[in-house]
């Protein structure tokens, strides 16, 4: 039974699976690929699994062997050439005025082929460069444009937490993240603080999102009233953490109370006295039908209703005319002429 091995390519950002090709593999071994380009290395991120008999989808690569002292100085020797790639590619990319920046250059394991990533805000003709390129190094030029997101991908980093970037670590697919995330872990609302090196809301923010949102189901609101230790207060904080929920009594005492133990109190105001609560639109009665004629003496004969009023017929009113119609329905040209021909229209003659 064939086996497959998740590898992390060096200049792909999904990992791709492989066949292991019968080797001792382990995790985060280096091992030179053969994929569809040529070859590659990179790094073991899935042990060897045996395959599912049933699964027959195409592998992307096999692995040819893992990587030897021969292979490491190859790659170091790469690291020179993609410097110099990336020095004297920015510096044609200045003289020819292009709007864009360059990244990264990364060469492929058999120097055969170089990738160069660049940012750019639009569309960018780089038809010329590539010929340029591919003139001087006499290899195969790829330009690949990534987003802001992705840059700080591509570039790699250290955070505001002091690690890698998580983009750069173990990031494969940017999830979407959204200020509500912030509201419901009772973050501060400041872009500086919630943005990370891209400019754009930290990916760290989706990690404890869902934990959150379980946490904060059935608890109250802060700023609600609640009841506990005898007496009223007023909901100031929830602390996720710790599971206690901050409390400011109606004394001016403020108290940490655990979130199971806490009740919230359903305040509603009591009716006033003489108050009469409102009925549903439904069941309320006509306006006509509340009223009521006056109570007689005792005894007396109760009145007959009130025939309803007969509607008087209203007048036909003739619709003005609209835009160049006459009352008739003629349009005026066709009157004017009709007018000019009989000479009832016609213009007084001028004396001679």
């Amino acid at each position: 039974m064939t086996e497959v091995v998740t590898i992390a390519l060096r200049n792909q950002t999904d990992p791709v699976e492989c066949d292991a090709s019968d080797l001792p593999l382990k995790l985060h071994d280096r091992v030179v690929v053969q994929g569809e380009h040529g070859l590659a290395w990179g790094k073991v991120v899935r042990p060897p699994q045996p395959a599912a008999q049933e699964e027959e989808a195409p592998r992307q690569g096999r692995v040819v062997r893992c990587m030897s002292a021969e292979d490491e100085h190859t790659v170091e020797h790469l690291k020179v050439r993609n410097a110099e790639a990336f020095l004297y590619a920015t510096r044609r990319i200045a003289q020819r005025g292009m709007p864009m920046r360059l990244l990264r250059v990364e060469y492929r394991f058999d120097a055969k082929q170089a990738t160069f990533y660049f940012s750019a805000d639009q569309r960018v003709d780089f038809r010329e460069l590539v010929r340029e390129l591919a003139y001087q190094f006499r290899i195969r030029v790829e330009m690949r444009q990534v987003s802001q997101r992705e840059s700080s991908q591509v570039l790699d980093g250290i955070g505001p937490c002091g690690r890698q970037l998580c983009c750069s670590g173990h990031i494969r697919k940017f999830a979407q993240v959204s200020v509500k995330m912030a509201k419901a872990q009772g973050l501060s609302l400041n872009p500086s603080k919630l943005a990370g090196c891209c400019g754009k809301l930290k990916c760290c923010l989706r990690y404890e999102y869902d934990g959150y949102v379980e946490f904060n189901k059935g608890l109250p609101r802060c700023g609600s009233s609640v009841s506990c230790c005898g007496s009223t207060g007023t909901v100031v904080k929830h602390q996720y953490v710790q599971r206690l929920t901050l409390v400011r009594l109606d004394g001016g005492d403020t108290v940490e109370i655990p979130c199971d133990e806490l009740v919230r109190e359903q305040e509603r105001p009591a009716p006033r006295e003489g108050f009469v609560p409102r009925r549903d639109k439904d069941a309320s009665p006509r306006r006509d039908e509340g009223r009521r004629a006056p109570a007689g003496p005792p005894g007396a004969p109760t009145p007959e209703p009130a025939p309803a009023p007969v509607p008087r017929p209203v007048a036909a009113v003739k619709a003005a005319p609209a835009g160049d119609e006459t009352p008739t329905g003629e349009p005026r040209k066709r009157r004017r002429r009709r007018r000019r021909r009989s000479g009832k229209g016609a213009p007084p003659p001028q004396g001679g």
